[in-house]
């Protein structure tokens, strides 16, 4: 007598689409139900008593799960808990026996993540920075991904990650970067990630002479943003003072301003806040640039800078 097995194995998620497929005999290997989804396997009409049963098989348990030619599965079966189902048949002569498997799955979810940043942020970066990683995120291990740039498809980008740098991005410019989803319930798209990269070969540029008569104009050193921009350098780069010493010509420090991080030089003496004499002094700064990048390097400059005051 021939015998022929068939083994139906369920991964069960949620449920979110409504329609009904009914397949005879002989089934796929896989089937794929998105949500709300109703599967029906139907058996040849000439099969006299159908058996079907919860796997592995045990006599003891009452592994007999549904009797009938025919057997409905969507998420809401008595059965819907049970990892693999089996059923066996005979058209008078023979004992029959196949397999498939059913998945159940959900609508794709498409979320972006990125390390030590949130998706809603800004990011700006530097070319010559560390490479930043986006990882898509789903709720489905077998979905694809397809990843965008400014709304152009990234080609042979399709794994769940995606690094930057080695993308074609606008330089100096804003780019948008989002991943596509997709199973054979639909397909997500992401939150767009917006990530400049910039040049970053700036200086910390420092003028050579300065007027501190409360006019304005070049009343501090370096100069100063103005009051909206709570009192910051206006330096290249937007770069942090971590100290700034300035020397008369004999080398006595006349100004320090190393317990006021970001002060310029106002053109007084330290401690009695008398306005220095007109000439040549001569600065030592600690700075970083900080406007595009996380770095904390530290940076020393130092030269020479002088005063003039207007009559």
């Amino acid at each position: 007598m021939k015998k022929t097995l068939i083994i139906i194995a369920f991964v069960f998620t949620n449920c979110v689409t409504y329609s009904q497929t009914i397949d005879e005999y002989p089934f796929e290997e896989i089937y794929e139900i998105c949500g709300e989804e109703t599967l029906e396997l139907v058996t040849p009409e000439n099969y006299n008593i159908i058996f079907w049963y919860e796997l592995p098989f045990n006599v003891e348990n009452n592994s007999l799960i549904h009797t009938g030619n025919s057997l409905v599965i969507d998420i809401n079966s008595p059965w819907a808990n049970v990892d693999q189902i089996a059923w066996e048949s005979t058209d008078g002569e023979n004992n029959f026996y196949a397999t498939t498997q059913v998945l159940f799955l959900e609508y794709p979810i498409a979320e972006i993540d990125i390390e030590n940043y949130s998706t809603n942020e800004r990011i700006v970066m530097c070319e010559n920075d560390e490479d930043i990683t986006l990882n898509a995120t789903t709720n489905n291990p077998g979905d694809t991904y397809q990843w965008y740039l400014n709304g152009i498809i990234i080609e042979n980008e399709e794994d769940s990650e995606i690094n930057v740098l080695e993308t074609n991005y606008n330089l100096n410019d804003e780019n948008y970067y989002y991943v596509q989803v997709t199973n054979s319930c639909g397909t997500e798209d992401s939150q767009e990630a917006s990530i400049t990269v910039n040049e970053c070969n700036c200086e910390f540029n420092i003028p050579n002479v300065f007027t501190p008569d409360s006019d304005g104009l070049n009343d501090f050193f370096p100069e100063q943003k103005n009051a909206e921009r709570n009192d910051e350098t206006n330096m290249n780069c937007d770069a942090t003072i971590y100290s700034m010493i300035i020397y008369d010509r004999i080398g006595r420090v006349v100004y320090n301003s190393k317990e006021k991080n970001n002060r310029p030089w106002n053109g007084k003496r330290r401690e009695s806040n008398v306005d220095c004499k007109e000439g040549v002094y001569f600065y030592k700064i600690e700075y970083n640039l900080n406007q595009f990048t996380d770095q904390n390097e530290i940076q020393i400059k130092s030269g020479a800078v002088s005063i003039f005051r207007k009559d």
